[in-house]
C-alpha cells in the first residue's frame, strides 16, 4: 500500500478508502474476469462505506481491462 500522505495526494482519498470512482485523476482499472454478470461492491470513498453496482456496467464506465487476476482455488 502507498504511504498515507501519497495516497491522499494522488487519489483524493484516504488510504483504505480508495475507489476508482471520483478520484482526482483517472487510474487504470483491472477487473477479474469472473465478476462478469454479477453484482459487486466497491469501496465508496470512506471507511465502512461501499456501493453495490452491476459489474459489467462498472467495467464499461471505468473502461476496465478484464483479466484472470485471482489465485486458483486449492483443492484438498
Amino acid at each position: 500500500m502507498p504511504d498515507a500522505a501519497v495516497a491522499r495526494q494522488v487519489t483524493g482519498y484516504e488510504r483504505g478508502t480508495i475507489t476508482p470512482f471520483g478520484s482526482v485523476r483517472r487510474w487504470p482499472v483491472i477487473a477479474d474476469e469472473r465478476m462478469s454478470g454479477r453484482q459487486i461492491t466497491l469501496g465508496a470513498g470512506a471507511h465502512g462505506l461501499a456501493a453495490a453496482v452491476d459489474a459489467d456496467e462498472a467495467v464499461r464506465v471505468l473502461d476496465a481491462t478484464m483479466a484472470d487476476v485471482s489465485d486458483p482455488e486449492q483443492v484438498g
